[in-house]
Formats: structure tokens, C-alpha cells, sequence
């Protein structure tokens, strides 16, 4: 219902729009015609408003969810690159230089990330 309402107002406002003044239209006068076109308007002018707030909502939305399946993308690489890591060293008993280099990278690039957690200063 509440979705419906700046639909309704918009279906209304394109209907009654050959009557409506033009954008950037003085305020109305006294005669109700002008009123209500103004009126009109105004009441269209703020469904396209809504909607573009609607619209950077969801924008912000995908932009967040993006940036935290990136940073889970780089969290698991570095989780995977650790456990190589691990495996080789207890179960072969040997340093894997070239995979150390790796995951510093990796543990690197998902610190740089957004979404890591920052320090604040003096504590």
C-alpha cells in the first residue's frame, strides 16, 4: 500500500499533465484550476524525487554488497593460501617460500580492502 501511493500520484499527475502548468512555473493564482494544477505538479514533482531517492538507496545497496563479497572473495583466498601453507609445513615439514610470498600478498591485499576493520589512532 505504501509503495502504491507515489504510483497512484504519478498515474495521476500523467494524466491530468496537459492541464498541469510547466516546470519552473510560477506559484497559482486564486482561481481553483490553477490550484489544482499546481498541486498536480508539486505532487509529481515529488514522485520523481522519491523515486530518485529509492533509486540511490538501492544503488548504495549493490555498491555495499559488492564491496563485502569482494572482501569475502579476498578473505578466502587468504584462508585457502593459510591452509596450503599449514599442510605443507606440518605434514612435509618444509617452508614454502614462494607460497609465504603469496599469502603475504594476499593477507596484503585484504588488508588494504574495504570492509577491513581500521585502528583508531591513540588507542
Amino acid at each position: 500500500m505504501r509503495n502504491s501511493i507515489p504510483v497512484l500520484i504519478l498515474l495521476t499527475a500523467r494524466l491530468l499533465e496537459a492541464q498541469s502548468s510547466p516546470p519552473g512555473a510560477a506559484a497559482p493564482g486564486s482561481d481553483p484550476a490553477s490550484v489544482a494544477r499546481w498541486q498536480m505538479e508539486l505532487f509529481r514533482q515529488s514522485a520523481y524525487n522519491h523515486n530518485n531517492v529509492t533509486l540511490r538507496q538501492a544503488a548504495a545497496a549493490r555498491q555495499e554488497e559488492i564491496a563485502r563479497l569482494q572482501f569475502m572473495t579476498k578473505a578466502n583466498h587468504f584462508v585457502k593460501l593459510w591452509g596450503d601453507f599449514m599442510h605443507r609445513l606440518n605434514d612435509r615439514q618444509t617452508f614454502d617460500t614462494k607460497l609465504a610470498q603469496k599469502m603475504s600478498k594476499a593477507f596484503h591485499e585484504l588488508e588494504t580492502s574495504e570492509g577491513w576493520p581500521l585502528c583508531e589512532a591513540g588507542k
